[in-house]
């Protein structure tokens, strides 16, 4: 008798063939949210108490880290199990083993071994896109081939993740028809979620993010950084207001400094400046800073580069010493906002690219015409032909990287699950 945690799901032609299908490996890029984790959990489940010509058959879950397989599956998994088919649970090893001999392990495929020197009957590779590149062929394949095992590879299609471009191929080609005993199945997260499900994602993620995560379609990682920038309607005006803090945006390469001026007003914000300056320092440019803005009355907020000790940082300790010691700025009010650490460069540019356009049409970041070098790496900064990486030279880049410091600070986009939802449930965390 199944448990109570085999909750009906919602009818759904695609789903119901991936839950019927005879193929071998299949292939599932589906939206957030939608299921596939739900829907391969109890497959697994399903498939425990089938004789098989041997004694032991093995199945196995598995996520990019052990961590993430304990947390996405292991507790759900147990509840899916009726408690009169298992004989053993080694809470340590993540193994469940049933009364018909069948065993089912939950590991990360950060370890490949894990899965290599023995036979499988049947499995899942879960966050695809964030798998080791050539793990699935190199040692999951061939732990297949001997008991003619089953596998389901599943995620959300992403641009960034080690596995995102292989699992975009091998859905393409599978989708096609080009492996033979291979399927590609795929659905939107909007067949199975509600509108007021899907409302906070439309009104805070850039069309592109949502289409990725929500609407299940891969997109391009080749092109503009910031293809939500729509010159026409995010370039216009945008007044200093002497009432308002400063927002103070700062990349602390020598050459040149780059710091963005701006607003954070109500829940957008308005670049009103920049400071661009050759050869020079974190002091000299503090200087130019408070020569300008001396008489401001609003405070003074200071974002940026994280320290030196991360990697690719271009500050140093001694850069925010001395603008947390700066006199003139203790008399006027500041707060400084350095994290220990940059926040990664796929998380910064979503961000903005949600400022400048989320998925329902808002815009919530502009830039003033003045902001002649922002303007310029906003509207030429892309990737390198092929791969996530920006493909920056000479002055590009810096003016971005100081904007997104701000933006992510203040407009952080993350995609979580929850780990105690009994589904596949969504939580989209707005900062920590």
């Amino acid at each position: 008798m199944l448990t109570a945690a085999w909750t009906p799901f919602r009818p759904h032609p695609v789903q119901r063939a991936l839950w019927t299908t005879k193929d071998t490996v299949a292939i599932v890029p589906a939206g957030r949210g939608s299921g596939k984790t739900e829907l391969a959990k109890r497959r697994l489940i399903r498939f425990l108490p089938i004789k098989k010509p041997w004694p032991d058959p093995r199945y196995f879950y598995s996520a990019p880290t052990r961590d993430q397989a304990k947390r996405i599956a292991w507790r759900s998994l147990k509840k899916l199990m009726p408690p009169e088919w298992i004989k053993d649970i080694s809470e340590g090893e993540l193994r469940i083993e049933t009364i018909f001999g069948s065993e089912l392990f939950l590991f990360g495929m950060d370890k490949p071994q894990r899965v290599e020197g023995m036979q499988w009957d049947g499995g899942v590779v879960d966050e695809s896109s964030d798998q080791r590149p050539k793990a699935f062929d190199l040692s999951i394949s061939p732990a297949l081939t001997h008991r003619e095992g089953w596998c389901w590879r599943i995620g959300v299609p992403k641009r960034t993740g080690v596995g995102a471009l292989e699992y975009r191929k091998v859905f393409e080609s599978a989708l096609a028809g080009d492996l033979p005993g291979t399927g590609a199945y795929t659905w939107p997260s909007g067949d199975i979620l509600t509108p007021k499900q899907l409302k906070w994602a439309q009104d805070n993620l850039d069309p592109k993010d949502y289409r990725e995560q929500y609407d299940a379609k891969f997109e391009n990682a080749g092109g503009g950084i910031f293809y939500a920038y729509d010159h026409d309607r995010n370039c216009r005006p945008c007044p200093y207001r002497p009432e308002l803090p400063i927002v103070v945006s700062s990349d602390f390469n020598v050459d040149p400094m780059s710091w963005c001026l701006g607003h954070a007003i109500e829940n957008r914000i308005e670049w009103f400046n920049e400071l661009f300056i050759r050869d020079t320092n974190t002091e000299s440019t503090l200087k130019v800073l408070y020569e300008k803005y001396s008489d401001h009355q609003g405070g003074f907020e200071f974002y940026g580069d994280a320290s030196g000790s991360a990697r690719r940082s271009s500050a140093s300790q001694s850069d925010y010493l001395q603008i947390l010691n700066h006199p003139g700025f203790k008399k006027l009010g500041r707060s400084v906002h350095y994290a220990r650490g940059n926040p990664r460069i796929a998380d910064r540019f979503a961000s903005c690219n949600a400022l400048f356009c989320a998925a329902s049409g808002a815009k919530r970041m502009f830039v003033d015409p003045r902001c002649i070098h922002m303007i310029d790496d906003i509207r030429q900064r892309s990737y390198k032909a092929g791969t996530c990486e920006p493909a920056d030279s000479g002055d590009v880049g810096h003016m971005t990287d100081a904007m997104g410091y701000a933006v992510y600070s203040l407009h952080p986009m993350q995609i979580h699950i929850d780990p105690d939802a009994e589904a596949e449930t969504v939580i989209i965390r707005k900062g920590s």
